[in-house]
């Protein structure tokens, strides 16, 4: 969930320094906290007519703080190289820095988990509004959406004058799927703060698809207003690419390809040398495949994994030419793609953690690749495999978030595999453990996975109202499970309500691997209605 997590300071905040010399070093660090707010709100008053007013950063450094802000305005863009790179400064100079530690992303995953520890270990030095930041993120990891909400409204109880307060309310309320509420949260960031960029960038992939952000309903989407929300976000940084790939994205998303266009050029050329740059390549390739260029498309993505010098990131970028195989229907050569990928991890040179997650990926793409191409026998053997490395790796980490959910996606992954190869009865009581597992969790979304898999067993089964029903209980926003409800709707003589779902299906140019399984499905589908 990489850009759901990012505190956004103004953009063009001028520099300043503070010196201040106390003995008490906690008494220093709580001085230099009030000053700088005191310093950002006149810095702001002086540029606007309106005060905008942030939330606190406590740091012993005023030059810390100067590049944790950078920072956090590469973040927001997916420049995560630079982001880390300022990070690491701003750490070097205050190794305490409670906010820096949460935010630094490194590709050593047990490393990350001693920095968010870190973090947590400054709560007596830094203020309660951080702190809240920070048991946010936490509550994400640990599936706890009740406890990001109870932290994301004392923000607002608590810094209610704050835009910032109200985009991590929107965001949070945004991940619970309570998006009328997120939308109203949102919208008072901008009206406290005309130029928050993340409550732009939130609203406007309610509308239009990007990446993991939770979109409205289908029948919701205003795509002219997601334009709207696209034409803001370049006026805030139009000084980078990510805001024209958006707004291309609109296009792409109408079947527009040939307006998308110049616009992801223009994405290219404003990140050339940047870590983003990459991206820049991925989604102008999307569009490309989507038009039926496949041949440029997958110049595309391999441009991107050429560019791309994270090696996380090139592993993923790498998944994007296996789903182009998954979109033409041959699974065979996203097979190849997959075993050449896997061929190469050597080359990455990952550490132990890092190094099972990817091979974790691969088996579970290889799941994908087999299950639906009805190759039973490899299908479990990479079932296996994904349960294997899911342990092995839970066992590196000792963390007991990882274990639950461990636990939890092995009996999800089974009862999947099982329905998709007639194993309903076996499935079943998979579902029954999968069940005892994720309502334990305070979060609003936990049990949609367990409400999918056992609707997908009563249309295999012929229970066809049973199916419709936990389908809806599911995530309507889901593009392959909503397949499996068109389906199900359809043979309880739904014709009409199966028909939308089809075409809102054929009518989505996002690569994902779920839509490149059910896009072609769709279209016969509605060819047969």
């Amino acid at each position: 969930m990489i850009n759901k997590f990012i505190y956004i300071p103004l953009p063009n905040t001028p520099p300043f320094s503070v010196f201040i010399k106390e003995k008490n070093q906690a008494i220093k660090m709580k001085t230099y906290t009030y000053l700088f707010s005191i310093i950002l709100i006149i810095s702001f008053y002086r540029c606007s007519s309106k005060e905008i007013i942030q939330l606190p950063i406590t740091t012993s450094s005023p030059e810390a703080l100067e590049y944790y802000k950078r920072a956090m305005l590469s973040y927001q863009v997916g420049d995560v190289i630079e982001c880390n790179e300022d990070l690491k400064l701003a750490l070097s100079i205050d190794p305490n820095f409670a906010m820096a530690l949460e935010f630094y992303k490194s590709q050593n995953q047990r490393e990350n988990i001693e920095f968010q520890l870190k973090a947590k270990s400054q709560f007596q030095n830094i203020s309660e509004a951080e702190q809240k930041i920070i048991s946010i993120r936490e509550s994400y990891r640990e599936g706890n959406m009740d406890k990001a909400l109870e932290n994301a409204k004392w923000l607002v109880d608590n810094h209610g004058d704050s835009y910032e307060s109200y985009v991590w309310l929107g965001l949070v309320q945004s991940d619970r799927y309570e998006l009328d509420d997120a939308i109203l949260s949102l919208k008072k960031a901008i009206e406290l703060n005309k130029d928050s960029y993340n409550a732009y960038n939130l609203l406007m992939g309610h509308h239009i698809g990007a990446g993991e952000q939770v979109m409205l309903p289908a029948d919701k989407r205003d795509v002219e207003l997601g334009m709207k929300y696209g034409d803001e976000l370049i006026r805030i940084r139009g000084d980078h690419g990510y805001p024209y790939h958006f707004k291309a994205n609109v296009y792409r998303q109408l079947g527009q390809f040939e307006k998308a266009k110049p616009l992801y050029e223009k994405s290219i050329e404003k990140r050339k040398g940047r870590s983003s740059e990459p991206t820049a390549y991925l989604v102008s390739g999307h569009n490309y495949m989507f038009s039926g260029d496949l041949e440029t498309a997958r110049k595309r993505y391999n441009r991107a994994i050429e560019l791309e010098k994270e090696p996380n990131w090139k592993f993923v970028l790498s998944f994007y030419l296996t789903v182009s195989h998954i979109f033409d229907n041959d699974y065979y050569g996203a097979l190849d793609n997959i075993n050449k990928v896997e061929k190469g991890l050597s080359l990455y040179n990952f550490d132990e953690v890092s190094l099972l997650s990817r091979k974790r990926d691969i088996s579970w793409q290889k799941l994908v690749c087999y299950a639906h191409n009805q190759m039973e026998e490899e299908a479990y053997g990479a079932l296996s495999d994904q349960v294997k490395y899911n342990k092995m790796r839970a066992k590196l980490l000792n963390d007991d978030n990882v274990f639950r959910n461990v636990k939890s996606f092995e009996q999800y992954l089974t009862a999947w595999v099982n329905i998709l190869f007639g194993k309903y009865e076996v499935a079943k009581k998979n579902l029954i453990t999968l069940r005892g597992l994720q309502e334990k969790i305070n979060d609003p979304t936990a049990m949609h996975g367990y409400h999918h898999l056992l609707g997908l067993t009563h249309l295999m089964e012929g229970n066809y109202e049973a199916a419709v029903e936990n389908f809806k209980k599911g995530d309507e926003t889901d593009i392959y499970f909503n397949y499996f409800k068109g389906l199900s709707l359809k043979a309880a003589g739904e014709n009409i309500a199966a028909e939308k779902i089809f075409t809102d299906i054929i009518n989505i140019n996002f690569a994902a691997w779920d839509l490149a399984i059910v896009k072609k499905l769709a279209q016969k589908q509605l060819g047969e209605t």
